[in-house]
């Protein structure tokens, strides 16, 4: 039998069985065989995956708060040649490793727990204090959630916050780490230093041209000039515009009394009436009647009744407040009940009178520029329109330039950073990255297609590719005489350093000596050295590493100092440590550090055990497709 199947699958016939069978296997979705288990999905951990719809669903959700270093929106294929997806999918492959181990261990926050939630935050209250569903849904859709997404993100945050805070309770620092901590922190030692001047010190040896010729071919690559591009470009912006904006007095003062009110009045004023009850349910009985205007004495349970006029700083209730003085609040509007205290509060809009509104002569400035602003935006989005047609014939730039109105700038050749051979870096250049990288990814004499932001536009073409060049010794001799001389130097002051520090330190010669020979003066501030940041009064900050780094009083450190021309010579003088008292004194201060440390060292204990536990499986090829889709030049 055997020998006859195997007879049977060397035939054509079986191969063309085969091949009908794989497609009729793709066609009903039956491609985990192929996949490893995964299948489409971009992760899996036991019973939790991570799919294209989530990861898109969270890039989503993120990138409606990202902007650029301009406030710029940032578009999914800007997120992928950001790293910021691949950055967002290594947070969600924590997270369904987490849930995994969650499921694992039978620790999934509960639907219960999930309303309660909701139920409870101020977000999705009404005015009267309680859950509002029409509120709910339309501040989810607003932050594109849907209820059902929004419950699911929320019962996996309250997982994962429930495994990583159990992980942690009841942390406490042993004492004796707690008094190591408080003995580092609390120690004192006291210094002096004095200042090594390279002046002081002998001439070094000139610089030989045999010194010059092995310098030169010991760092002839790091001397390379690497490729530099010359290009011009047309940039066209909304600030290109402003200047061109028209408009009449009438439009500025119709545009003043538009937006008075919301842009340019004050705080206003309001009234209200503040009722008083002495339970919540007698206090919800009553809403219906307040709202009717009924008398504060016909109100049953009212403990205590108030009419008042102010402004929102003077509710006494930051959460009434906020609602009171509100945007939509309007005049006869019930809030509450609110808590205060023992009682509950509700409160009845009386009256709104409107904060003083600034002249007109007072804010005219500030209506030019958003004037200015508007109409600069519209005739910017026309000149790209006009910029398109002029690209459509196949206009060189010089022509569009001209037509354009715009200049042509025109750069000396810079490198992938964007600078220069003698160091210059244009800034037009740096204001969009995108500038550069496609500079370089074009040949001589092309150009590319109008690319930019939102406001911003360019159009660039790369003039000149000037190649790699090691420049000959002879044309840079003299400057790599200037950095060889200084070199030397450099070694000579801290060779002498170092002979200071083994001098003292050996007791050959005094501190007070070494500052002697060489002219110079000893500070020693009376205010003792601490690691706490910001507490060591008259000790530069770079020296307190290093004062902390000496291990015996007399011993020396050597510091740079921000000239490079000197040296510090510090030397400890004291050292004092906390006597049991103090460690006592310091003890509050200590612990936090040392359970916050701990409680990252446990963490990471734990996410250690996490993934020794779970079995995560990632889908590269996936989440390549993913990144391919979003943004096609990947």
């Amino acid at each position: 039998m055997l020998t006859m199947m195997r007879n049977m699958l060397r035939t054509k016939f079986a191969g063309l069985l085969f091949l009908l069978l794989i497609v009729a296997m793709g066609a009903w979705g039956v491609t985990d065989v192929f996949s490893g288990g995964l299948g489409n999905n971009l992760a899996v951990a036991g019973q939790s995956k991570l799919t294209e719809a989530q990861l898109d669903q969270e890039v989503e959700r993120q990138l409606r708060s990202a902007t650029d270093d301009r406030g710029r929106a940032i578009s999914k294929a800007q997120a992928v040649e950001r790293g910021m997806i691949d950055q967002i999918f290594q947070r969600e492959l924590f997270r369904t490793a987490l849930i995994a181990y969650a499921d694992k261990l039978g620790a999934q926050a509960t639907d219960a727990s999930v309303l309660d939630v909701i139920r409870s935050d101020p977000s999705f209250e009404s005015d009267t204090g309680s859950f509002d569903p029409l509120r709910f849904d339309q501040l989810l859709r607003a932050n594109g959630f849907s209820p059902a997404m929004f419950e699911s993100f929320l019962k996996r945050d309250l997982t994962i916050t429930r495994l990583t805070e159990a992980a942690q309770a009841g942390l406490q620092p042993p004492p004796a780490l707690s008094s190591l901590q408080a003995a580092y922190a609390g120690e004192l030692r006291t210094v002096r230093w004095f200042i090594l001047p390279r002046a002081s010190l002998p001439p070094v040896d000139a610089v030989t041209d045999e010194d010059l010729q092995t310098f030169y071919d010991q760092q002839k690559q790091a001397l390379t000039n690497p490729q530099r591009r010359r290009i011009s470009l047309i940039n066209l912006s909304v600030d290109d515009f402003l200047s061109k904006a028209e408009y009449t007095e009438d439009d500025l003062r119709a545009y003043y009394d538009a937006v008075k009110l919301q842009q340019y009045s004050g705080p206003d004023t309001r009234s209200w009436t503040e009722f008083v009850f002495d339970s919540e349910a007698t206090a919800r009985a009553a809403l219906g009647r307040i709202a009717g205007g009924a008398a504060a004495g016909s109100l049953d349970g009212l403990a205590n009744t108030a009419e008042r006029f102010g402004r929102q700083t003077d509710m006494a209730n930051s959460d009434l407040g906020n609602r009171v003085f509100g945007p939509t609040a309007t005049p006869g509007g019930i809030f509450g009940p609110v808590q205060t205290g023992k009682f509950f509060t509700i409160v009845r809009l009386e009256s709104v009178t409107p904060g003083e509104v600034k002249p007109f002569d007072a804010v005219r400035d500030d209506i030019v520029s958003a004037l200015s602003q508007e109409q600069a935006i519209g005739l910017y989005y026309e000149s790209i329109t006009r910029l398109d047609n002029l690209i459509g014939t196949g206009a060189g730039l010089e022509q569009i330039a001209s037509d354009m109105g715009t200049p042509l700038l025109s750069l000396a050749p810079v490198d992938r950073s964007g600078v220069t051979e003698l160091g210059f870096a244009p800034s037009v250049l740096r204001v969009d990255p995108d500038i550069l990288t496609r500079a370089f990814e074009l040949t001589e004499g092309s150009k590319t297609a109008r690319f930019g932001q939102d406001e911003s536009a360019y159009l660039l073409r790369v003039d000149e590719v000037v190649d790699a060049f090691t420049p000959p010794l002879d044309d840079i001799r003299e400057d790599l005489r200037t950095v060889l001389t200084r070199q030397k130097e450099s070694e000579a002051l801290t060779s002498e350093a170092q002979s200071i520090k083994t001098g003292v330190e050996s007791g050959a010669t005094t501190f007070e000596a070494a500052a002697e020979k060489y002219g110079v003066e000893i500070e020693a501030p009376q205010n003792a050295v601490t690691r706490r940041p910001g507490e060591s009064v008259g000790v530069p900050q770079p020296f307190i590493p290093g004062i902390f780094s000496i291990r015996r009083e007399g011993d020396i450190y050597v510091a740079p100092t921000q000239n490079r021309d000197e040296a510090a010579i510090i030397q400890l003088q004291t050292i004092d440590r906390p006597d049991a008292a103090e460690l006592r004194a310091l003890a509050p201060v200590s612990e936090p550090q040392i359970r916050s440390q701990l409680a990252n060292d446990l963490l990471e204990a734990f996410v250690a055990d996490i993934q020794s536990s779970v079995k995560l499986e990632t889908n590269p090829s996936a989440l390549a497709a993913y990144k391919a889709r979003v943004n096609p030049d990947t």
